[in-house]
């Protein structure tokens, strides 16, 4: 009897053996996965190439053919090349860029380290707070600070005793400053990120050695910082390079000309020469694709540099004693000229009738005429709501398709994944001036009747930040083991419901922190809107530029109020959900 117990108690199929059943479901699973891997590959390929490859076809077509004055294309040239370099119309534009951007970079990026400071959390604050106020209008609040009739030249007039305005803001010197004014709270974000990562213990070595506080930062704390101060800095001089907003606000009254602004004239002028503009455009993405090559090399020489390992790292706070307090007041000074500064004299312009300078009598002329205006003029509000609507589409499609775009990339081994890498990658060449340029001419020519229309520019914008948008869900997947969508796929689950259940749902506040991060760029958006906008579908960028030009400064800071009010608040929450998820926020 008790030998009978024992055979069956020991009668069981070995688990490395799995029953015929179940083998047979395992195979249908990995051949069901297979096909939807294919499928999703070949939908995503498909629809990335139609967005990326029609701009880059479309440039290069536009600066080799000459244009009817009808804007089809009539003969193949390499004349507006010839133009280019033998009148030497390129080296005026292109130096100033040069200038512009190497000056942007070195200036913006500041030195943050890893301080017991007061108040330093209001740094990240900040840097997140500057994420929702238009490129425009941060300009704009410095043109107005800084013009011959801001109330730093009347200071400085009535300082130094001159009939004349002291600073001309108009100029390089003018471009660069506010350049670096604005991508400083973005250097900061960055350069913090590292500092706040890197192992102390290299430090307190040094310090035991003897090494003084300041001998350490130079010594070891700067070196180890040099691959992500190099990266921050061709990063900004790539973004430098392909601005557009202060170089037609500042540089073009004062008769700097950039290759973004020279591409812009060109494309306004009547008739349009867009086939020189279209040589601009080329040469300016191959400057563009030459920074980003180096770029990509600096980051992945990174190796060399490591201090975050698992074996004793802990990030420590560097004592300051009783100069903690001297920073504290840095970083209030800080942020508030970086941030409040700018936003104070746009909120003082739009409670007056009139721009005067900021005085005790122009309390008296107080009103909220302006914002009335704002909240009743018609164009304002189809502004907004083309704007909102835009962002919320662009940000929607970006970040589904980047979705499964990721899922790709990272979870198959497909033979074609390298060439939608490639096309996720490729708009990041595109500054966002020749992009507008080319999908302008692209639907131009087609017969595809959404030029004039809202579609051309969510076409735009989704074009746009496609990388931007790869960005979070691939560095959210890499955060996912795939044994949780294996586990799925061994119970019986489907590949769309493995998506729907366990992928989706753990990628979730990447995707949030990609779609708020989307939407606020889409809702800033000048260069490619400037390009593609029609009287019937106005955005909130292009109606304060207008506004701007027209010298509405009243109107025009009324307006910018409520964006900036609207889209601070969507930072903000960015902002938590960053911090609640751990969402990367560089």
């Amino acid at each position: 009897m008790a030998k009978q117990q024992s055979s069956e108690t020991y009668n069981f199929p070995l688990k490395s053996q799995p029953a015929p059943q179940a083998r047979g479901i395992f195979s249908l699973s990995m051949a069901t996965r297979f096909d939807a891997q294919t499928c999703v590959l070949l939908i995503v390929s498909v629809i990335t190439a139609y967005l990326v490859l029609p701009p880059l076809y479309s440039v290069l077509q536009t600066s080799l053919f000459t244009t009817k004055l009808t804007g089809e294309l009539d003969e193949f040239t390499f004349r507006y090349y010839q133009e280019l370099f033998r009148e030497l119309q390129v080296l005026g534009p292109f130096l100033n860029t040069v200038y512009f951007s190497i000056g942007s970079a070195l200036f913006a990026t500041i030195i943050v380290t890893r301080t017991d400071t007061p108040l330093r959390g209001l740094g990240y604050f900040t840097a997140f707070a500057s994420f929702g106020t238009p490129f425009i209008l941060y300009t704009i609040g410095w043109l107005l600070l800084l013009g011959k009739a801001g109330p730093v030249n009347y200071w400085l007039r009535t300082f130094l005793n001159q009939s004349e305005p002291v600073l001309n803001v108009y100029s390089l010197w003018g471009m660069v400053l506010i350049e670096s004014f604005l991508w400083s709270p973005f250097v900061f974000l960055m350069i913090a990120a590292s500092f706040r990562s890197m192992d102390p213990s290299l430090e307190e070595a040094s310090a035991a050695c003897g090494a003084r506080l300041w001998q350490t930062l130079q010594r070891v704390s700067l070196r180890l910082m040099l691959p992500a101060f190099f990266s921050v800095v061709l990063l900004i001089f790539i973004r430098s390079f392909e601005s557009f907003e202060i170089p037609a606000l500042v540089g073009l009254p004062g008769d700097i000309r950039v290759l973004t602004t020279s591409i812009y004239l060109d494309s306004q002028r009547m008739p349009p020469t867009y086939g020189r503009a279209g040589a601009f455009s080329v040469l300016l993405m191959l400057v563009v694709a030459g920074a980003l090559y180096l770029y990509f090399h600096v980051t992945r020489e990174g190796e060399r540099f490591h201090t975050v390992t698992g074996k004793g790292y802990r990030p420590t706070l560097i004592q300051l004693g009783s100069w903690r307090y001297v920073t504290a007041a840095l970083l209030l000074v800080y942020s508030f000229v970086l941030l409040v500064l700018p936003f104070l004299i746009v909120l003082w312009a739009s409670l007056l009738p009139f721009y005067m300078q900021p005085s005790f009598e122009a309390f008296s002329l107080f009103t909220l005429k302006n914002f009335v205006t704002a909240i009743h003029f018609p164009k304002i509000t189809d502004s907004i709501k083309n704007s909102v609507l835009l962002g919320l589409g662009s940000a929607s499609v970006v970040m589904l398709l980047t979705t499964f775009a990721s899922w790709i990339l990272v979870r198959t081994k497909l033979r074609g994944r390298w060439l939608l890498d490639l096309l996720t990658t490729l708009p990041l060449l595109f500054p966002g001036i020749v992009m507008g340029l080319a999908i302008m001419r692209f639907y131009l020519i087609v017969p595809i009747p959404i030029y004039g229309t809202l579609w051309i520019l969510l076409v735009a914008f989704i074009t746009r930040y496609i990388p931007y948008g790869i960005r979070y869900t691939h560095a959210g997947l890499l955060q996912l083991h795939r044994e949780l969508e294996e586990a799925a796929y061994t119970s019986g689950a489907s590949w769309s419901n493995a998506m729907r259940r366990v992928t989706l749902p753990l990628l979730t506040p990447s995707f949030l922190g990609g779609w708020v991060f989307v939407f606020l760029l889409s809702a800033k958006e000048l260069s490619m809107s400037i390009l593609l906008v029609s009287p019937q579908t106005p955005v909130v960028s292009v109606a304060i530029f207008e506004l701007w030009e027209n010298g509405q400064v009243g109107e025009l800071a009324a307006f910018g109020v409520i964006w900036t009010l609207i889209l601070v608040s969507v930072a903000i929450i960015y902002y938590l959900i960053a911090r609640r998820y751990g969402v990367q926020q560089h």
